[in-house]
């Protein structure tokens, strides 16, 4: 763990960008609702197929760097698209990738 801190502690905090990924579940219905006293609240719950969208981004302490949403999951393709066309062009010369 030693070797790892003398190799990072002399970067600088701005050239730091940090990449991360999530997915949004469309569709989802809520769990729970809110009701006037002794009434209840119906609601359909369609059955899940609607989709996801996943978005994939780098930021750094300035700035968004890259950022790209796909329909569905994220791939081995989809992120090769995302570091080739959002994210290394907008890379800065010193900047160092944190995922």
């Amino acid at each position: 763990m030693c070797e790892y801190w003398e190799k990072v502690k002399n970067i600088d905090p701005n050239n730091l960008v940090f990449l991360d990924k999530m997915g949004v579940l469309l569709g989802l219905t809520r769990t729970h609702a809110r009701s006037r006293y002794g009434s209840r609240v119906y609601n359909l719950k369609l059955f899940y197929r609607v989709g996801e969208i996943t978005v994939v981004g780098a930021v750094s302490f300035k700035k968004v760097v890259g950022i790209m949403t796909l329909d569905g999951s994220m791939d081995s393709k989809a992120f090769k698209v995302f570091v080739e066309h959002f994210l290394v062009p907008n890379l800065w010369e010193g900047a160092v990738e944190v995922n």
